[in-house]
């Protein structure tokens, strides 16, 4: 294998071109379930092992191991996915889409390696471990939407965009924020900003899951309280992080990122209002379009692969 971000790297990029082949496919009848779905396997196809090629093993013993083990079962598990949904939902599907939360498993055992090698400092670790622990919560809930059973008496749909979203919002943001904070170790910036938006962030996510499941209110609470650390987030990345860097795009890329998750969180927000006041200000399939899009290309893909570039120029020049 080569270096293991390198086979990383190279997995996203080939998991680009099978996403692309799938997007000639259809695997709804319904339009705004087959865009959810796609947007979903690009999460597994290319933000992944994306995100999986920024992170370093710890340095407890068989981390490494674990992280190979790890960057190989992923595209393997992304494969079975996609073809859980070219079956009717049940037994069959699920255990497709089962090799997926395996994988997702393995990811959140290798994040536990590298916080026990580390401990729970420093802080911008700390939220890249949060996201890999999150993620066997995607791989759940995607089981879930395939079997065809709908617990909670939650509808498929609701399955479905949690999947989308402990992808994305519990996956790769803390992922995202903790490469931040690895540029703002070496400079002079507001640290309480840094840590509220890290433990904004993360405190968030069970408390949306609360909502979704309990109470509109804890997932309205959740939901303005990610929006806030993502605010914090966007202004630390536009007014520290980006002057540090010393390429255009990659600044660009921030930038844009940045200005991507207020706008993404804005609109989830009024959605997440409109819930506790029993109005419509959004409908979920409004919310696919504008909010999913927004935070999936807009901010995480952009994100990431401003990281994911100067990781290879920093890669570069400790090669020289």
């Amino acid at each position: 294998m080569n270096s293991p971000a390198t086979f990383a790297r190279r997995s996203a990029a080939v998991g680009l071109f099978v996403w692309l082949v799938l997007l000639l496919a259809a695997t709804s009848d319904s339009a705004h379930i087959e865009l959810i779905h796609k947007v979903l396997l690009f999460a597994v196809f290319v933000i992944v092992p994306l995100g999986l090629s920024l992170i370093a093993p710890g340095a407890q013993r068989g981390s490494l191991s674990l992280y190979k083990i790890v960057l190989v079962a992923q595209p393997i598990a992304a494969i079975a996915t996609a073809a859980s949904f070219f079956f009717d939902k049940g037994l069959l599907s699920a255990s497709l889409a089962a090799t997926w939360m395996i994988a997702n498993s393995l990811i959140a055992l290798f994040g536990l390696t590298r916080l026990i090698s580390r401990g729970f400092y420093p802080l911008n670790e700390l939220s890249i471990d949060a996201g890999l622990f999150y993620l066997p919560v995607a791989g759940v809930w995607l089981v879930t939407y395939r079997l065809g059973v709908q617990p909670f008496g939650f509808g498929e749909t609701i399955i479905l965009l949690t999947a989308v979203h402990f992808h994305f919002t519990g996956f790769a943001t803390p992922i995202i924020a903790g490469m931040s904070g690895r540029i703002l170790a070496a400079r002079k910036y507001p640290t309480k900003l840094f840590g509220l938006a890290v433990f904004g962030i993360v405190a968030a996510m069970p408390l949306v899951a609360a909502g979704i499941t309990f109470t509109p209110l804890l997932g309205f609470i959740g939901t303005l309280l990610l929006s806030t650390s993502l605010v914090l987030l966007a202004i630390l990345n536009i007014g520290w992080v980006q002057p540090a860097i010393d390429s255009s795009l990659n600044r660009t890329l921030l930038i844009v990122g940045a200005v991507a998750s207020c706008a993404a969180m804005v609109l989830a927000s009024l959605y997440s209002y409109s819930l506790v006041a029993h109005t419509v200000v959004l409908t979920i399939p409004g919310m696919a379009v504008t909010h999913g899009l927004l935070n999936a290309f807009g901010f995480v893909t952009c994100s990431l692969l401003a990281w994911t570039r100067m990781s290879l120029k920093s890669a570069h020049t400790d090669f020289l």
